[in-house]
């Protein structure tokens, strides 16, 4: 998820593990915890390798295995630091949920973290709530804030702690939930409009939990579709593209178009153009769903192209205008709210 909502989140868990003992100085330890598997986007900002940054970001600094080791190595350092005060478990017990919890937050979301390396390259993505929800992060935030203005001996400080870590507990209950309901309801529709497919997916838009997409996909179409929980009629209006799966697996380009395959998971389509390949990755959703021309749906995509006697891979992204940014905002808002 984004780097406030681990901030915050880190900052609840110090609070409630140590606050009483070092004040504000646990929630600065817990945010710190939080925020250093993410540390792996600096090691990303060595290679202008755009398909290394994918195999980068969320790899070992994620793992389980990794997070675990580092956080017996850094508890012993702050029970230093702290020239022994506190208990080594307690210490334990801040670092080891505050590295641990980023990478369940993250796996919740559509991106994929590989939880389980060095065993499996596996992403680990539930999709159940999008990298940034505002729903989720800034009623959470105000009870972390609140917390840290009182004094570390007032006892409500804690317990505003934890309200805030029972508001973000409850509110991922909801999201697993609504994903439930969600999957059921454009499962129904699906059959409804007789278009048959083999697997189906969803995931939440960006900002809210509110408003899905869903993606169908056979061998040869994927099918997008959204739906939003306050819409007030049930129909979900699907547009298929062709996937060309033929142009991504028979790339000259192996290793780009191998990676690509196992990031997407499955959800894409490719368009030719001229000798360079559009590879849509469309488990992050798309800018206009009802668009029925498969190259603007989705505004992100890699572009493959030869360059030089070499094949290049770059990531291409829209360049919105303040305007433009602003229109899609306030259509999202529309749409998520079943005014269409």
């Amino acid at each position: 998820m984004d780097s406030v909502t681990h901030l915050v989140l880190g900052a609840a868990i110090g609070e409630v593990t140590l606050g009483k003992k070092i004040g504000y100085k646990a929630a600065v330890i817990g945010a710190i915890a939080e925020t250093i598997p993410d540390l792996d986007v600096f090691a990303s900002l060595l290679t202008k390798d755009e398909i290394l940054k994918l195999q980068i970001h969320r790899s070992y600094s994620h793992a389980l295995l990794t997070e675990v080791s580092l956080a017996f190595l850094l508890s012993w350092f702050t029970y230093l630091i702290f020239k022994k005060r506190i208990p080594y478990p307690r210490w334990l017990l801040l670092w080891m949920l505050g590295l641990v919890t980023h990478s369940l937050l993250d796996c919740q979301t559509t991106y994929g973290t590989q939880f389980l390396l060095p065993f499996t390259h596996m992403l680990v993505g539930f999709n159940n709530i999008s990298v940034v929800d505002v729903f989720f992060t800034l009623p959470f935030m105000v009870f972390v804030i609140a917390c840290l203005f009182m004094r570390k001996e007032n006892p409500r400080r804690i317990k505003t702690a934890w309200a805030g870590i029972s508001y973000a507990l409850l509110y991922l209950v909801f999201t697993l939930v609504n994903k439930y309901n969600v999957n059921q309801h454009f499962a129904k529709e699906l059959d409804r409009q007789q278009i048959h497919t083999g697997v189906l997916y969803t995931s939440p838009t960006l900002f809210n939990n509110f408003l899905w997409a869903g993606i169908a996909a056979t061998d040869d179409s994927i099918w997008l579709g959204a739906y939003s929980i306050f819409q007030k009629h049930d129909e979900v209006r699907w547009v298929a593209y062709p996937r060309n799966t033929a142009l991504i697996k028979n790339w000259p380009d192996k290793r780009s178009a191998d990676v690509l395959l196992w990031f997407s998971q499955g959800k894409y389509f490719a368009l030719q153009s001229g000798d360079s390949l559009k590879f849509y990755n469309v488990k992050w959703g798309g800018a206009e769903i009802s668009e029925k021309d498969a190259g603007k749906p989705i505004p992100f995509y890699f572009l493959l192209y030869p360059e030089n006697g070499a094949w290049k891979a770059t990531m291409v992204q829209p360049n919105f205008t303040g305007a433009q940014f602003k229109e899609a905002f306030a259509a999202l808002w529309r749409r998520m709210f079943g005014v269409e």
